[in-house]
């Protein structure tokens, strides 16, 4: 799983990589949910390059929502693959965290 961190005027996007499995996760998640939930800013999650979530994956998106939440903060999912987007629904993940198809419908969910 690779991860890059970019500010989008207020508005911390983060862009995953890779699978989101067991291996993966467990090497990256603890940072990925401190460095999020310690900057106390609205967060938008591109998963357009996501081939894959586990459970592992789910959790660490629903902590990160769980940190931001506690901070004052909103997060949000976007760019989502069809596989990952079918995964993201079965686990009724998008029921806690608003999943959009693009990065500006996102932003303005963050915002709004």
């Amino acid at each position: 799983m690779d991860i890059e961190f970019t500010d989008l005027s207020g508005v911390t996007r983060a862009a995953l990589a890779g699978r989101l499995d067991t291996a993966n996760v467990n090497q990256g998640e603890a940072d990925f949910v401190e460095k999020l939930a310690s900057e106390g800013r609205p967060v938008v999650i591109d998963l357009s390059a996501v081939s894959f979530i586990a459970s592992l994956g789910i959790r660490m998106l629903l902590s990160t929502a769980r940190g931001l939440s506690r901070a004052g903060a909103r997060v949000a999912l976007y760019g989502a693959t069809p596989l990952v987007l079918e995964i993201i629904e079965t686990t009724a993940l998008d029921e806690i965290i608003p999943v959009a198809e693009t990065e500006a419908e996102a932003v303005a969910l963050v915002n709004g």
